[in-house]
């Protein structure tokens, strides 16, 4: 995957924590352990978002509030509804605000709820807007496993990353999670490069969203995903894998566990497919050879 220039510039969210406030909100509840009182609490927030593709509606996701622009970016090339990051011409917000924000002007003129990806003109042109774009309502992305088999095409990357930098990544992870040490009940994803540094780290009630967040984050700023590690607390599944296989990620990492779908898939695309990453322990399943540690030879498993 080449560099490409960024579709804006960075600014003041780009500096530190992304968390937004409006990630989680305050909650009175009651806790019973004998005798019953009255505490403030945080949740996590769950609103919609709602996607479109040159004004046209292709997905609905419940997520998280925060990186909106970063979520539509990631999932359109992630699930494989534009080809390239150079198809975008630019990503917008148009709609309402958040339930607890006021919009400037217009309350159309502002909008967290509704993004809308513009493509470039040639791209544009090549659509057919004759066929219906399939709508997904979903927080753990879409499901048609013959759409996700189109256009994948193996990984070329022979980079190796250590063991030790990999039993690194977790808490590096839970340093970032704000919303989830205030609120739990959140999944995250990030991305690092090979030798354990944090690109981003982000946030969200849907593990692919947390995902789609992520790279999009990179996509827009033109951060190459070809040398990184994709890392989530979610389980590995197949149409995960597909994703960072689509978006060139050599190394997909889950604190959890992987499908068999997504193994035999990571499998044949050579993938490195890690799952049960916490503390000094993790499983390799699909292409070791990209892991080095003392010992071994870094093409072991190849």
């Amino acid at each position: 995957m080449k560099r490409f220039y960024p579709l804006y510039p960075p600014d003041k969210a780009d500096q530190g924590d992304l968390t937004t406030p409006v990630d989680r909100m305050s909650w009175r509840t009651w806790r019973m352990s004998g005798e019953s009182r009255a505490v403030e609490g945080e949740v996590v927030v769950e609103e919609p978002l709602e996607i479109r593709l040159n004004g046209r509606p292709v997905a609905i996701l419940m997520r998280t509030p925060g990186l909106e622009k970063e979520l539509a970016a990631g999932f359109c090339l992630g699930e494989g509804l534009i080809a390239k990051p150079l198809d975008i011409a630019l990503v917008r917000h148009c709609g309402r605000p958040y339930h607890n924000q006021e919009a400037e002007g217009d309350p159309l003129d502002v909008s967290y709820n509704q993004v809308d990806v513009t493509l470039m003109p040639a791209v544009a042109a090549g659509l057919d807007q004759g066929d219906a774009v399939p709508l997904i309502r979903s927080g753990c992305g879409r499901t048609e496993v013959s759409a996700l088999l189109q256009n994948l095409t193996p990984i070329e990357a022979q980079l190796t990353v250590s063991l030790e930098t990999l039993f690194h990544l977790p808490a590096q992870m839970t340093r970032q999670q704000a919303a989830y040490r205030a609120a739990g009940g959140i999944h995250a994803a990030a991305l690092f490069d090979i030798a354990g540094r944090a690109v981003v780290v982000c946030e969200d009630i849907g593990r692919h969203n947390a995902v789609d967040k992520a790279v999009g984050y990179c996509l827009l700023r033109g951060i190459s995903l070809n040398d990184k590690v994709l890392a989530s607390t979610g389980r590995a599944s197949y149409d995960l894998v597909a994703k960072g296989v689509r978006l060139g990620v050599p190394i997909i990492a889950s604190l959890s566990s992987p499908t068999s779908l997504a193994i035999e898939l990571a499998e044949a695309l050579n993938c490195t497919l890690l799952g049960y990453l916490r503390g000094k322990t993790l499983n390799v399943y699909t292409h070791g050879w990209r892991i080095a540690s003392e010992g071994t030879s870094s093409k072991e498993g190849k």
